[in-house]
Order: C-alpha cells, then sequence, then structure tokens
C-alpha cells in the first residue's frame, strides 16, 4: 500500500471537520466512504476529502428583483 494512504479515525475526523460525533454517523448514512477493519471503522483521507467536494451544496444566489 503506498504511503500517501492515510486512514483516520472517528476521532480523527471530528477533529478534522470540526464537527459531532453524530454529524459523522449521519454522513456515513449519506455515503461518506469508510472501510471497517473488524470491529474498527476507519476514513481514508482523500476519499473523505473527495466526497466533501463532489457533495458541497452551492449557495443560490438571492432573487433579484428590478
Amino acid at each position: 500500500m503506498p504511503a500517501d494512504y492515510k486512514y483516520l479515525t472517528i476521532d480523527d475526523l471530528i477533529e478534522m471537520l470540526q464537527v459531532t460525533r453524530s454529524t459523522i454517523y449521519n454522513l456515513k448514512k449519506k455515503g461518506l466512504p469508510f472501510i471497517k477493519i473488524g470491529s474498527n471503522v476507519r476514513f481514508e483521507q482523500s476519499e473523505v476529502i473527495n466526497w466533501l467536494h463532489s457533495n458541497q451544496k452551492k449557495e443560490t444566489e438571492p432573487n433579484k428583483h428590478g
């Protein structure tokens, strides 16, 4: 496995994204990629970043009247 792979724990991801543990579990339910090693959950850092970028919502511009 290449050295540039970095697997994160849930606590690592909480710190990286500055969110709560329940937010991480909700993101998993919405498709955040993860792997299980035995009973341990790990997140491949680059996959998480790619998933976040592809699932970000763009703000809509306010309606312009006039």
